[in-house]
This record gives structure tokens, sequence and C-alpha cells, in this order.
């Protein structure tokens, strides 16, 4: 437990940024189950699978370690909207580099054996290799990681500056939320 304490946000944090980095989370515990099965379920082209987990490692270390300091920031009340700003273009710009790092390791430790292409066969064909369903899923657990790292990155722009607390958003952003004591669409558009 006292692992994934680091990683709770205060109670009047908002309900968006916790989506956000629990998606990102969410991206590196299966990153980190699919490394393992990847190592450990014998299969043919096992270095061409672990190629495709090369950036997914990279990227899902930076954001680890980026995510504690934010919620170590955020625990001492001293996340501000220029601080998560800044974690989140430092995430994003580490996982481009980490990314690079990563196709060139997969490029180096690439077996270079082949499958056999049989006519009118169909299906996703990466460096003559046939890409079955595991390494599919494999190749979108990359793109949700790119996608949750712009989201984190889009996130920025409709934060509010911090009013109290940490990170608590001010004005209709810390009202509309998925807690049941906000308020209604109703009366924030009354408010607004």
């Amino acid at each position: 437990m006292g692992v994934f304490s680091k990683f709770q946000f205060p109670p009047n944090t908002s309900p968006r940024l916790k989506a956000v980095q629990s998606a990102q989370l969410g991206v590196v515990c299966l990153t980190l189950l699919a490394t393992f099965l990847a190592a450990v379920i014998p299969h043919k082209h096992k270095t061409f699978t672990l190629g495709l987990l090369y950036p997914l490692l990279l990227t899902s270390a930076s954001t680890t370690v980026l995510l504690l300091r934010e919620h170590r920031r955020a625990r001492e009340g001293a996340l501000t909207k220029e601080k998560y700003v800044k974690y989140a273009l430092i995430k994003l710009f580490a996982a481009f580099g980490l990314a690079f790092v990563g196709f060139v390791l997969d490029v180096a430790t690439s077996s270079g054996a082949c499958d056999e292409r049989r006519p009118g066969e169909t299906g996703l064909w990466i460096r003559c290799v046939k890409v079955n369903r595991w390494q599919g899923a494999i190749i979108w657990l990359n793109i949700l990681n790119w996608l949750f790292l712009w989201a984190g990155v889009f996130y920025c722009c409709c934060m509010s500056r911090r009013t109290e607390g940490a990170i608590a958003l001010g004005g209709e952003e810390a009202r509309i939320g998925l807690d049941n004591d906000t308020a209604d669409d109703e009366a924030v558009a009354r408010n607004l």
C-alpha cells in the first residue's frame, strides 16, 4: 500500500486531472504486465515483440518519475498550473526522446527473421513480420500512451490558476465534476 499511497491526490483535486493521471499510470502498469508476459511466454519473434515494448518501457519510466513528482507537489500544496504545464511538457519531450532511443534499441536487437507471405494473406506487416493479436495489442498500448501524454498537455489549456489548496481550480472548471456534490449543469449555466 505504501507505493500506491504516493500516487494519491488530495481530495480537493480536479476529477479531470485525476482521470488523466490515472490513465497515464494505467498505461505504465499495462506496459509492465505486457513486458512480463512477453518475456515469460515463449512465442515466435520474441525479439520483435520486445522491440515493440522498448519505447513503451522507456517512456513509462520517465512518466512514472514525473507522476511521482506531480503527486508529491500536490500533497505539499505546491502544484500550480505553471508547474503542471512544466511537468506535462517534460513528460512529452522525454517521451519523444526515449521513444527514439527505444526505436534504436529495437532496430539494434532485431533478429531479422521473416515470416513467409502467402498469396492473398492480409494483415499488418512490420519489417517482414506479420503482427499477431498480442503484438497488435502492444501497438495499441503505444498509441494509448501517446494519446494520454497529449491529453495531459491539452488539459493544461483548460486548467484555471490555483486559488487555494493543492492545485484547486477555481471558476467553472472546479464546479463541474464527477462528484455528486457539485453543481448541476443548469446551475452552472445560470452562473455563467
